[in-house]
């Protein structure tokens, strides 16, 4: 061996020796190289250009949207809208210092001036930050108004602006430490490899512990919590529902489906309802007992074996030979509007049959985000499977056949018909509620809409079969008050209000303003709701969790308004110089149903 010269190591022990030697050694040259920026990169102060950004984003962030917020609202809000507005900033800091070195510009402050230009800047900044929260909290007792709630304490706006602040500082220290993280591979690589070379695979090998992070965190934890949360909620058999006494409810005596094997929504579903009696005396008239048929996926029972046992379930019935037959297609957990199905039951004087599956029991956003196909799968195969056995039957014995779904329910229920003219053609008539902005065949019907017609009630066809409905006023008049032409069937019916945070949440909103704000239209919306990039989109993704829990008659919360809806749908149109005793009739309906079920 030359002399000076240390043996070569060989040997998994001896890499393992040298690699971490070069960890430690690169430590000490990042160190070395600059220790007081090294040990200050997370703490160190806020970017000038950056900090504007947040500031003015924080503003724009307190500005009106659908619905009255939480506290947590408030803070998805503010957080994030200072996370963009900070991003947003630096880099246009950046650009302007390097366009000023470029062009050789030099900007000089005198000391005087520049403690003075701070004191009137933060001066500014403290007012103006005033004005907009104070500003914001008007805004959100005028939403309060509007959508028929009591306004929020003012310590709700708080707490929501204190924890967006804490949010954003919490995203920039996690910024910061990713960076520091790539400074750290640069440190490690830098005495081996090209310099090009180094920047990227920092980069790359930054990104892969990020993932490797976010997956543990957001996969491995929060994902599958809400999953484990999801399955025992679906499990729970809760003591204040009774099973069905009725052999012509699912999970009832002489069902083909167990108590258990419904699932939490589709136990309470078949357990609810007014009965023959209830439904008499509100009607005027002899009533039957309403048929509901249930049934739901599981781990041995594929979506295919689900329908044919609704589809047996219906048989068993002599669901057949009632005279109204809808199909529903409830939303992630299986859930359905108990406001939609007793409107059917006490219209129909309880000579119906309701029918549905539940495809998952995850929530709707999850659903949508890791089973899309399921719902659409869901709405298709039940309305084929029922078709089949329709077909079969003599023409004067088969009863109306309707479909209806609510939300992610309409999503998948629409996707049974692959244009207008096939659902016209299919059907009876439907009722779909809430429906996503995403729903391909709704997007197939605004866009054949009269021009000029408004966004939230597009005119279709002049109405003659399909007509959109943000109240119950809507059905005889388009939004503006102009008559449509005579309702003819099959007739279809979309009921959306302008402040669903549903119906309008879209990704395209994070880059371009949508019609409906163009306009400047819709009864129960601020006409203070303006667009903005990035920020418009989380306010209405912070708006659509709580949407459900609102006043009936707007944001998600569709109430009462479903029995002249479902009255127009099944063709129980005023009769000639009886609007009044029609609209008793209706109004009575509408006390029963409260009566029957006083929590919906």
């Amino acid at each position: 061996m030359r002399p000076g010269l240390a043996p070569v190591p060989s040997g998994p022990t001896s890499w393992l020796r040298g690699a971490a030697t070069a960890v430690r050694a690169a430590t000490r040259i990042v160190g070395r190289r600059d220790r007081r920026t090294h040990r200050s990169a997370i703490t160190a102060p806020l970017d000038t250009g950056g900090f504007l950004g947040a500031s003015v984003a924080g503003w724009i962030s307190t500005s009106p949207s659908m619905l009255p917020r939480t506290w947590w609202m408030w803070a998805v809000n503010i957080g994030l809208s200072e996370i963009y507005g900070y991003a947003t900033g630096a880099l246009a800091g950046r650009v302007v210092r390097r366009v000023g070195r470029e062009i050789g510009l030099q900007v000089h402050i005198a000391p005087d001036h520049r403690h003075r230009a701070r004191w009137i800047g933060g001066a500014a900044l403290v007012g103006i930050s005033t004005y907009s929260w104070v500003r914001g909290v008007l805004r959100q007792r005028e939403i309060s108004r509007l959508v028929q709630e009591e306004p929020r304490p003012l310590s709700t706006h708080a707490v929501g602006s204190a924890a967006g602040i804490g949010a954003f500082l919490l995203a920039l220290g996690i910024a910061r430490s990713t960076i520091e993280t790539t400074r750290l591979y640069r440190a490690l690589l830098r005495p081996y490899l090209p310099r090009r070379l180094v920047t990227v695979l920092s980069l790359l090998l930054t990104a892969a512990t990020v993932a490797i992070i976010a997956d543990r965190l957001i996969r491995g934890r929060v994902l599958e919590a809400m999953i484990e949360r999801a399955d025992a909620a679906n499990r729970l058999i809760s003591p204040d529902i009774s099973r069905p006494t009725s052999s012509l409810r699912s999970g009832g005596p002489q069902s083909l489906e167990t108590w258990q094997s419904l699932g939490a929504p589709g136990r309470k579903i078949v357990s609810g309802g007014a009965r023959r009696e209830q439904i008499s005396r509100a009607v005027g008239r002899e009533a039957l007992d309403p048929i509901r048929v249930y049934a739901a996926k599981s781990g041995t029972r594929t979506l295919e074996d689900t329908v044919e046992a609704v589809v047996a379930e219906l048989d068993r019935t002599g669901a057949w030979d009632r005279e109204v037959l809808v199909l529903f297609t409830g939303t992630g957990t299986g859930w359905l509007q108990e406001w939609s199905l007793s409107a059917i039951e006490f219209l129909t004087a309880g000579n119906c049959a309701t029918a549905s599956i539940q495809y998952s029991y995850y929530p709707s956003p999850l659903t949508y985000l890791i089973d899309r196909r399921s719902p659409q799968r869901a709405g298709r195969l039940l309305l084929e499977a029922v078709r089949r056995r329709l077909d079969h039957l003599p023409a004067d014995r088969r009863p109306a056949l309707y479909v209806a779904g609510e939300s992610l329910g309409s999503f998948g229920g629409q996707a049974a018909f692959r244009d207008v003219p096939e659902m016209l053609s299919t059907i009876d008539g439907a009722v779909w509620t809430g429906t996503p902005s995403f729903t391909p065949l709704w997007q197939q019907l605004t866009a054949r809409s009269r021009p000029g017609s408004p966004a939230v009630a597009p005119v279709i066809d002049a109405g003659r079969h399909i007509r959109v409905v943000t109240r119950p006023r809507d059905l005889h008049r388009n939004y503006w008050g102009g008559l449509y032409e005579q309702w003819r069937h099959p007739r279809v019916v979309y009921a959306q209000h302008p402040s669903d945070p549903v119906v309008w949440f879209d990704l395209s909103l994070l880059w371009r303003e949508p019609a409906w704000l163009q306009q400047r239209v819709g009864h129960d919306v601020t006409p203070a709701m303006h667009w903005v990039p990035w920020i418009t989109f989380w306010q209405i993704a912070a708006d659509m969790p709580l949407s459900i829990g609102v006043t009936g008659g707007h944001g998600h919360s569709y109430h009462e308004e479903m029995v002249p809806i479902w009255a127009a749908v099944l063709g129980q149109d005023v009769p000639e110089g009886g609007q009044r005793e029609h609209g008793e009739r209706l109004r009575g309906i509408v006390r029963a149903i409260r009566e029957s079920h006083p929590k919906g």
